[in-house]
This record gives structure tokens, C-alpha cells and sequence, in this order.
């Protein structure tokens, strides 16, 4: 799974921004519709353009993505659109 392909479909997920890393070439998709008592904004990060790795929230940690079994694009999305629901309620 090519990252710039991730990037692309998740720029098309309304609530998500993607958001450059100050001081490196890494990306993470932010959700904009959580609820102020999630302390976490991020739903995917630390996304490098010239790669495939990426790490997701998995019980209080960040893992990556393939220690979670996720493989492909549909799988990524389905993490996503699960995510993007538990910050927003």
C-alpha cells in the first residue's frame, strides 16, 4: 500500500485534515469533528510520502499498521471511518 495512494483517499474523507509535520517530511490525518473530551486529535499518523508504513491508535498506543493486520486500502478505511466515529461521539 503505497502511502501517497493513503493520502488521497483519506484528503476525500470530509472529516479528516491532513496535516504536515513541522519539522519533517511526516503527515498524520486529523479528525476535525471530535468531541472536546478526546485528548487525542490523530486518527492516522506519522505518514511519509516516500513509503508504506504508517501507525494507528490501537487501546492507548500508537502501532503500526501492519502489527494490526491492516493490508489494505478498505481495511485502512474501515479503521478510519471506526475511528473517526469513537472522537466524534
Amino acid at each position: 500500500m503505497d502511502n501517497q495512494v493513503v493520502l488521497n483517499a483519506l484528503a476525500k474523507i470530509p472529516e479528516l485534515k491532513i496535516i504536515k509535520h513541522l519539522k519533517s517530511d511526516l503527515f498524520n490525518a486529523e479528525c476535525t469533528t471530535k468531541k472536546q473530551h478526546h485528548r487525542r486529535k490523530n486518527i492516522v499518523g506519522d505518514i511519509r510520502l516516500s513509503g508504506s508504513s504508517f501507525i494507528l491508535y490501537n487501546n492507548g498506543v500508537w502501532i503500526p499498521r501492519k502489527r494490526l493486520g491492516i493490508n489494505t486500502l478498505d481495511e485502512l478505511l474501515e479503521w478510519v471511518r471506526r475511528d473517526i466515529e469513537y472522537l466524534s461521539r
